[in-house]
């Protein structure tokens, strides 16, 4: 699959939203099933001293509608982290049953907003409106900023028209409390037959804000499959103009959000590539032996970052879970451990990657003492994918944990954990063939790799990216050989997927959806000529299987 990846990946945030669409919805909205949004909310505030304040979490959201064309949207946050202008964190974690009865109340149902014909999103209010009433009574303060901070904006379908084109202009609407609906004018981009990628402005509205943003929404409901935004809002009643910056993903699409976030990333990475490849070894042979470090595997074997079946069967005596006390409040944290069993043998050379398994995520269950699952305490998986290292570890209070437990679960209830179990889709790989092309052969036995060469010492790999409704594949593999048939040492870069563009403004940045049916590219150098090309392939396979972390005393 689309195994080069884990070279290109460092961390992936994900927030999880369950989307639910009632079958009575007019034309205005479609039928949907789940979703898995990743979502961000950062506020900063031209006033310098204010710092900056940011709030990432993960929201359950069901969308109901009515006979008449309208709508109303459901929000509930499952986990959050926040950090202050002051650099302190804050986790929804931290709220304990018994001392914050009165929030967990009103959080555990969430929130509610209108959604009108035009899909103009009406004010959140608390779904248990007895909670609420306590809480207002109690903290006046604090129930007006629950509705702040867990808003979850740009979390909001788009009504569109049955007939949509490129160039087409779409009134919209955004909601960011407490200022309010902002109308926005979509601009349309690009039409597939699932999707509907716009620019968006925002201009004049509400006396004096304004902003811009980029998202591509799905035909059949509305719903963003991605969103980035920024939106600048005037003071008032003292307050000093704020700057607000969303960024959001459907994560069914398994979107590789890490040049997608700040232009200065993306634009700092293509310069990087752009001046590798103008350097030798690539620009021309270099005479430094040391400027060529790749170092291919044995043909037939595996390469070091691939993992074949029979270390799954090997995983299981190697994980395990634990409650580790939390780094803030008074309550502990579940945390996962794995270690990949070791493959090389001692004394080996050292591998230039460590092993990496991928897998696709569909279950998690708390087990008890007698291996049944625990009654009132159903997981909520957030992450689509696992990446498994050699030492691999998550703790609840990191973004890229799988899952997580009901808001206010009661100690009680959490002790009775002695296991937790996952059912997943592991990749994993064996060697197929391999075959020896000549320096102008282009094609593969591998439909989804292509050859091109730049010049006599370079050669360019282009692979198709697979997706996870594919239970197999190939993936390919390039080794240059001498006139003589020998392996030759080489140097290899793998390209991140990005469109081509130069992006000035964080709305003229392309999403990540984008980049998503873009191949990836590797480049690969040479100190002599290339006269032919080794091209092994590796056969990747969907294995289901299931996982069992037991509690560690």
């Amino acid at each position: 699959m689309d195994l080069v990846r884990h070279c290109l990946s460092t961390s992936v945030v994900v927030v999880l939203a369950v989307v639910g669409v009632a079958p009575a919805l007019a034309a205005q909205y479609g039928v949907e099933g789940p979703a898995v949004y990743y979502v961000s909310h950062t506020i900063s505030s031209e006033a310098a001293e204010d710092g900056e304040v940011s709030n990432i979490g993960y929201y359950r959201a069901d969308l109901h509608a009515s006979r008449r064309g309208s709508a109303q949207l459901e929000l509930a946050p499952l986990w959050t982290r926040q950090v202050d202008a002051s650099g302190v964190t804050r986790y929804l974690l931290d709220l304990q049953p018994g001392t914050d009865d009165e929030v967990l109340d009103v959080l555990t149902d969430g929130f509610a907003a209108p959604l009108t014909k035009d899909g103009e999103p009406g004010p959140l209010r608390a779904i248990d409106q007895n909670a609420w009433s306590v809480l207002t009574k109690a903290s006046p303060n604090e129930a007006g900023a629950l509705l702040a901070t867990y808003q979850a904006p740009g979390l909001r379908p788009v009504p569109l028209p049955a007939s949509v084109a490129v160039g087409d202009r779409i009134s919209g609407w955004q909601r960011i409390e407490p200022y309010g609906a902002l109308k926005t004018t979509l601009r349309v981009i690009e039409v597939t037959d699932t999707a509907v990628l716009m620019g968006m402005t925002l201009d004049g509205a509400g006396a004096g804000a304004h902003g811009e943003g980029r998202l591509v929404v799905q035909r059949v409901d509305g719903m963003p499959i991605e969103l980035r935004m920024e939106v600048n809002l005037p003071g008032s009643k003292g307050q000093p103009a704020t700057r607000h910056r969303v960024h959001l993903a459907d994560m069914r699409h398994d979107l590789m959000l890490q040049m997608a976030d700040e232009v200065e990333s993306y634009v700092s990475y293509v310069e990087q590539i752009n001046q590798q490849l103008a350097r030798p070894p690539f620009s021309a042979p270099s005479p430094a032996s040391s400027a060529y470090t790749h170092h291919p595997a044995p043909l037939g074997a595996l390469e070091d970052y691939m993992v074949g079946a029979e270390v799954l069967p090997a995983l299981a005596p190697h994980m395990g879970s634990l409650w580790i006390p939390a780094e803030t409040g008074s309550g502990r944290w579940l945390a996962l451990g794995a270690r990949m069993p070791a493959s090389t043998p001692a004394g080996a050379r050292r591998s230039e990657h460590e092993p990496m398994l991928m897998s696709r995520l569909h279950t998690v269950e708390l087990l008890d003492a007698q291996a049944a699952p625990i009654i009132g305490l159903e997981a909520h998986p957030v992450t689509p994918t696992l990446f498994l290292s050699e030492r691999y570890s998550a703790a609840q209070n990191e973004l890229s944990f799988p899952f997580h437990l009901p808001l206010g679960a009661s100690r009680a209830l959490l002790g009775q954990v002695e296991a937790v179990r996952m059912s997943v889709d592991a990749e994993v790989y064996a060697f197929d063939t391999s075959e020896t092309l000549e320096a102008g052969a282009l094609a593969t036995r591998n439909p989804d790799a292509t050859l091109l060469r730049p010049s006599a010492h370079r050669v360019t790999l282009v692979q198709g990216r697979q997706t996870w409704k594919q239970k197999t594949g190939l993936y390919t593999v390039v080794v240059p050989l001498d006139s003589d048939g020998k392996e030759m040492p080489s140097e290899q870069l793998s390209v991140a997927p990005l469109k081509p563009a130069q992006p000035n403004r964080l709305a003229e940045l392309p999403l990540a959806w984008e980049n998503s049916t873009l191949p990836i590219r590797t480049e690969i150098a040479t100190p002599r000529p290339i006269a032919r090309l080794q091209v092994r392939h590796y056969r990747w396979t969907s294995i289901p299987v299931q996982w069992t972390f037991p509690m560690y005393p």
